[in-house]
C-alpha cells in the first residue's frame, strides 16, 4: 500500500491531505499562525494516528504551495518533510 500525505498551503490556510493508493483516507484544515511548527506535527501525528499508519510505513511527502523560499513556514514545512521521510 502506498502512503502518501500532502502538504498544502493556501494563502493562510495549510490542509493535510493523506491518502492510500490514490484515494483520500483524511483531511486536516488549519491557519498557519505563530504556532505553525507546533500545529503541523501534532496534526499529523493526529492524522497517522487516527488512519492506523505507523512511522515505518512507507509514506511519500508532497509540498505544494510554500513558494516563498525564503519565509519560515516553508522552512519548517520542509524540514517537517525531510524528518518524515527518515526511518
Amino acid at each position: 500500500m502506498a502512503n502518501t500525505l500532502i502538504i498544502k498551503k493556501e494563502g493562510s490556510r495549510v490542509k493535510l491531505q493523506l491518502s492510500q493508493d490514490g484515494a483520500l483516507l483524511d483531511e486536516v484544515d488549519f491557519g498557519v499562525d505563530i504556532h505553525f511548527d507546533t500545529v503541523l506535527v501534532t496534526s499529523i501525528d493526529k492524522i497517522l494516528k487516527e488512519n492506523r499508519i505507523d512511522r515505518v510505513s512507507p509514506l511519500d511527502v508532497l509540498l505544494e504551495g510554500f513558494d516563498d523560499e525564503a519565509s519560515m513556514s516553508s522552512l519548517i514545512a520542509k524540514t517537517v518533510a525531510e524528518a518524515l521521510k527518515i526511518k
